[in-house]
């Protein structure tokens, strides 16, 4: 799936075999992280037209992963730690796999409500890292699934953050819905975890000379970052935000619920604009007035600006060699402008500013401390992370929610004959981040798949309404 997998070798037979291979520290950071209260899950849904189509049972869904099983590293191995944190974890290949444990075929003929409800579960549930991270969970044959005559088959799949990212992800659905076949692979068992703890054991003092060099390029970058703020070439996103009721410490549940507008209609105003914007531009400007609408109905205004996790592809920007090649953005949504068309002209100059910020050489660099952090230290920011308190907060750090985009699959996808009608994804909701937005898009049209804690917005229906309301009155703007 990229460079970091590349684990996937011909041997001299012309065979493929799955190795062990080691995690990348920014790959190790999703693991470290991970808690009850902050899950490193990658949900996507697949929804298709189950029209004229044969019924799947548990041997059927079965049957057609294991023809893919090959397609991907990911699917046959499991995560091993070394000792406490010796060394970054590796990916190991399985060899009791059990590929039932991995497949849950729900009952048939589910109405959309009760998938909703099983997608917030799945979204929410930590993932068993001592198996294979990834989960097909399929709903056949189900009803009033909103936009979609007659009956559909909706499939889910889930993976551990720290196998892939969402670009990742989308390569992978590509080759499985896209007619690609590869039987499991043979593995590879020679790893030892003794072998690589005494590997780490003794390159134990030459990692902390690199990271202690590393520590000095990165103070030598952070000059130069100060540097090009001052001379105003770089323009650093503000630290703080104003807490909302979406900034707390989020309870068990988890609601997801969608806006779906005609992409159509959000082509032609990203077309009408006089600058250039795109359409991630104007999500991020729907989503903006939404959030600052439904705060205001609530009585809760916020006093200043908020803003919104954005991910960025690294892919052709920096050379990792990781999974994971994402870095955030913190873009400013400027949710205290009350106007739609200026609202997204400036939230146009703060995604052009954060991209900026994000691909100069010298922040690179600084970023760049991590490929040199040893696991424990990494596990120790892990920790305590996920001990930072959100109760009674009146400030976060950086960012308020979370909006995501990613690109379509493409056309001519299709599972067991069913065509592909529409693709969105889920995310699981953390602590400080209660309300969070995945946008998608296939055919003819756009997804906002929201995700929050019910206790921070009992009304989804209500936010949904506002998301549609928000888009309307962009498009009035711009005349």
């Amino acid at each position: 799936m990229n460079a970091r997998q590349s684990d996937v070798v011909d041997t001299e037979k012309s065979k493929t075999v799955v190795k062990g291979d080691q995690l990348a520290p920014r790959d190790a950071i999703f693991v470290y992280d991970e808690t009850d209260h902050h899950p490193s899950n990658i949900v996507a849904a697949y929804v298709f037209d189950a029209t004229g189509t044969e019924p799947v049972d548990a041997e059927a869904a079965v049957g057609w992963i294991r023809a893919r099983l090959g397609l991907a590293p990911l699917f046959q191995r499991r995560l091993r730690r070394i000792g406490p944190e010796l060394d970054l974890p590796y990916w190991v290949p399985d060899p009791e796999f059990d590929i039932a444990e991995h497949v849950v075929l729900s009952p048939a003929g589910a109405d959309w409500d009760t998938v909703r409800r099983r997608l917030s579960e799945i979204a929410a549930a930590r993932m068993d890292l001592t198996r294979p991270p990834w989960q097909l969970h399929l709903f056949d044959r189900v009803r009033a699934v909103p936009g979609v005559s007659g009956q559909a088959t909706v499939v889910v799949l889930k993976f551990h953050h720290s196998a892939c990212d969402g670009v990742a992800t989308r390569e992978l659905e590509l080759e499985l819905f896209g007619g690609g076949h590869a039987p499991p692979a043979p593995v590879d068992t020679r790893w030892s975890a003794r072998t690589a703890t005494l590997r780490a054991a003794v390159l134990f003092p030459y990692r902390l000379a690199r990271f202690a060099t590393g520590l000095a390029h990165t103070r030598a970058a952070a000059a130069v970052v100060r540097e090009r703020v001052e001379a105003g070439v770089l323009h650093e996103p503000l630290p703080t935000r104003p807490a909302t009721r979406f900034n707390h410490a989020t309870g068990p549940g988890l609601v997801v619920d969608q806006a779906i507008l005609p992409l159509g209609d959000v082509m032609a105003v990203r077309d009408r604009c006089e600058e250039r914007v795109t359409v991630n531009d104007v999500m991020l400007t729907v989503v903006s007035g939404a959030l600052a609408a439904y705060l205001d109905e609530q009585g809760e205004t916020p006093p200043e600006s908020l803003a919104a996790m954005v991910p960025m592809s690294m892919r052709g920007v920096a050379q990792w060699g990781s999974a994971n090649q994402l870095c955030q953005m913190s873009v400013d949504l400027h949710t205290g402008e009350a106007d739609p068309r200026a609202r997204l002209s400036a939230i146009r100059e703060s995604v052009r500013r954060e991209r900026q910020r994000n691909s100069d050489p010298a922040v690179l660099r600084c970023s760049a401390r991590v490929e040199t952090s040893p696991a424990w230290l990494l596990r120790l920011a892990g920790r305590a992370r996920s001990h930072r308190s959100y109760t009674g907060v009146t400030s976060v750090p950086l960012n308020n929610t979370t909006i995501s985009n990613v690109p379509p699959l493409g056309a001519g996808l299709s599972f067991r004959g069913a065509p592909l009608l529409r693709v969105f994804g889920v995310l699981p909701i953390f602590d400080g981040d209660g309300l969070r937005h995945l946008v998608s898009s296939q055919g003819d049209e756009l997804v906002i798949t929201f995700s929050v804690d019910p206790a921070m917005m009992p009304d989804t229906g209500r936010y949904r309404a506002l998301l549609l309301r928000s888009f309307r009155e962009l498009v009035a703007a711009l005349g």
